[in-house]
């Protein structure tokens, strides 16, 4: 081939080349790149049409308002972005506890509210092509304790025409409370109800006891259609702001265990128990002096570092050792705007659930919501991030061996050491360590090499995942899907 025209060939691809680069580059930097929110419409738009136009959340509870508020944030996200349908709110406000001030502050619902009893008006009166089609009740186990609040529901759902037949969704947080499931019954006959958990491992319970009462030997209750029931999940973190830096320097000094001061729901005496030994035996390591002729253990404010303090929030009563009067500090009562800043503040939040493990199988504890909303870390076990699935991520966990208690964890981690208690005698086997438990030993170790500290983007990117997670089910929820 002629020498002229392979460089002529050359140029010439050389050249296409050039100019279908400039023209794709062109076009990327003319088209702007798609945000969290735009990816959402688009997958919006390229669905189904809206089933549900006015949905009705409502509660007669005085709590738990900031678990529905949550999913009317969701609901009122995904419309605006289909620009059709609406939320409107039946319940008692202003909220308890200034959550009113975080509703406003954060936007997540800007609309009128209506009084309660307002809700049965609306669903007898309003019956044309914009009446309501969709019921939350906030929380089953309280809005329909009574018995009389489902039958009056479930009596104008039968009245209403075909066409304006509306689903009722219910919001539940523990299985054990059975005392209205009764009323499920004829909901799901009707095909009409759905159910809404905050946490996996609840919605997994209530599955096994709607298929166990699939197979009853009671045609009424196996002719019910529990098996079809959907359930689904909606995680209660909120989009808080303005939450503080985190210092990246300095040891673990603050833990914090948040809820109710209940001894049956966490282990708030072995806690203590274990740590006050722990201080016992090396006062120094957590910031103190030796307890010596004092009643309390007291800082010692000769070291440069920040003596430890567990921090108790929540509701109730809850004795205190006297020897940890200065190193526990327990705040109750708080308003939300208090709670979330002082619990913002923390290093690592302990979930400290009692050995009964309500909240491994049927309950779903608010802990895990409220601390990953604010940005704190919490200690789990293998089993608690396989129980609350949606934080079975180590970007907002740190994940201790099960051998190893929550205090001696705090220790290892303040210290950044845990020769202490790998060179401690195995239980029944004194000769034996317990870092001679290889898997042990690499478990405690990843730990600590992977360290407290969880970056703000961490954060944040595990929450887009949630929201995400929690506008899906708002979409499903007004498609009938």
């Amino acid at each position: 081939m002629n020498v002229s025209c392979l460089s002529s060939s050359l140029v010439a691809v050389l050249v296409l080349c050039i100019y279908t680069s400039l023209y794709l580059l062109y076009n990327f930097i003319q088209t702007p790149r798609l945000t969290y929110e735009d990816k959402v419409v688009l997958d919006v738009e390229s669905t189904n049409s809206q089933r549900r136009q006015r949905v009705a959340l409502a509660s007669t509870f005085g709590f738990h308002h900031d678990v529905y508020m949550s999913v009317a944030w969701s609901l009122a996200r995904v419309m605006n972005r289909m620009l059709t349908g609406s939320v409107e709110v039946y319940a008692n406000v202003p909220f308890f506890y200034d959550f009113q001030k975080v509703v406003d502050d954060l936007g997540l619902y800007q609309d009128e509210y209506r009084q309660i009893d307002e809700l049965s008006t609306a669903l007898r009166n309003d019956l044309d092509e914009k009446s309501i089609d969709l019921v939350i009740l906030g929380t089953c186990e309280i809005d329909l304790r009574d018995g009389e609040s489902s039958r009056q529901l479930l009596s104008i759902w039968d009245e209403r025409p075909q066409n304006r037949k509306f689903t009722l969704v219910c919001i539940v947080h523990d299985v054990k409370d059975t005392s209205w499931q009764s009323a499920i019954t004829e909901w799901s006959r009707r095909r009409a109800i759905r159910i809404v958990t905050i946490a996996e491992h609840v919605a997994q319970s209530f599955r096994e006891s709607f298929n166990k009462l699939s197979d009853s030997s009671d045609p009424v209750i196996s002719s019910a259609g529990y098996e079809y029931i959907p359930i689904d999940v909606h995680v209660p973190i909120l989009p808080l702001r303005n939450l503080p830096e985190r210092s990246v320097s300095g040891p673990l000094s603050k833990a914090v265990i948040q809820g109710s001061f209940s001894v049956d729901r966490r282990d708030y005496r072995n806690v203590f128990h274990d740590l006050n030994n722990s201080l016992y035996e090396n006062a120094s390591a957590w910031g103190y002096q030796a307890l010596g002729d004092h009643k309390s253990f007291v800082a010692d404010n000769t070291l440069s570092t920040p003596p430890f303090q567990l921090f108790i929030l929540g509701s109730g009563n809850l004795k205190v050792p006297v020897e940890l009067s200065n190193v526990v500090q327990v705040r109750s009562d708080l308003t939300y705007p208090e709670y979330y800043n002082l619990m913002s503040q923390m290093d690592i939040c302990l979930p400290a659930f009692a050995e009964a493990g309500q909240y491994m199988h049927y309950q779903a504890s608010s802990t895990f919501a409220m601390a990953l909303q604010c940005d704190v870390p919490i200690l789990v076990t293998t089993r608690t991030r396989h129980a609350y699935a949606y934080a079975d991520d180590d970007r907002v966990t740190v994940t201790r061996p099960a051998a190893m208690r929550e205090v001696a964890v705090l220790k290892a981690l303040r210290l950044g050491d845990a020769s202490f208690f790998l060179n401690a005698p195995m239980p029944l086997m004194n000769t034996i360590s317990m870092g001679s438990n290889q898997h042990l030993k690499y478990a405690v170790e990843s730990m600590l090499s992977r360290g407290w500290r969880r970056t703000r983007k961490e954060f944040d990117d595990f929450k887009i995942g949630i929201w995400k997670r929690n506008d899906d089910l708002a979409y499903r929820l007004i498609h009938d899907l």
